[in-house]
């Protein structure tokens, strides 16, 4: 999010031996499958390697979790609003067939100056897509910055983000950076993107959220 100014095994036959000795709680069994996630510069590894990227650390934390981690596509890129990503999503879904999509999306929309009917209608259409096919649905919210907060387009996109979530019935979590973007430590020269060291906490915030719908 380029902020301004400046996303299955076949099974065997299990004999008798498997079937008394069943994997520990720890490691636990999942389906396996696609997982969309579809975001901007908070998810794309902004300024730091990509493989120190919380989305990276998360496909090696479900690596680790289970014995059928799904695969997580990350066609997140700074400075994507949702009607970049109404035009991404229908050719994403043809090529993943993700059985999750998580969308991780509004602030760029909302700096920019888009008013809450249209923040709400273009999230409801993407959720709308990402259900239509087939798809479970996440989202990851931002609570933008003081910095950032022009004509209170903070509060309008956390109503949003909870607006939606309630209509669509989708799992929200209300802010991907909390704890961090406070921080000044943890953040880049631009006061808004996670350094590579904060991006573990940037996933420990979203593995309560996206736990249950990945390994469970």
């Amino acid at each position: 999010m380029r902020l301004l100014p400046c996303l299955l095994l076949a099974l065997t036959l299990a004999t008798p031996l498997a079937q008394a000795s069943p994997s520990p709680a720890s490691h636990a069994t999942a389906p396996t499958g696609t997982v969309l996630l579809v975001g901007d510069s908070l998810s794309s590894a902004h300024r730091i390697p990509a493989e120190a990227g919380w989305v990276n650390l998360l496909q090696q934390r479900v690596d680790h979790a289970t014995t059928t981690p799904p695969s997580i596509v990350n066609a997140s890129r700074g400075g994507k609003t949702m009607e970049d990503a109404l035009k991404e999503l229908p050719a994403l879904i043809i090529a993943h067939h993700p059985r999750l999509i998580i969308l991780e999306l509004g602030a760029n929309d909302a700096i920019l100056g888009a008013n809450r009917q249209a923040l709400e209608q273009h999230m409801t259409q993407l959720i709308d897509l990402a259900q239509a096919s087939g798809a479970k649905v996440a989202v990851l919210g931002f609570e933008i910055p003081a910095k950032l907060d022009k004509d209170h387009c903070a509060d309008t996109l956390r109503q949003v983000y909870a607006r939606v979530a309630k209509d669509q019935h989708v799992t929200l979590l209300p802010s991907l950076m909390a704890g961090i973007s406070d921080k000044p430590a943890l953040l880049l020269d631009d006061g808004v993107h996670p350094t590579a060291v904060a991006q573990l906490r940037v996933l420990d915030n979203a593995w309560p959220t996206l736990r249950p719908l990945l390994i469970n």
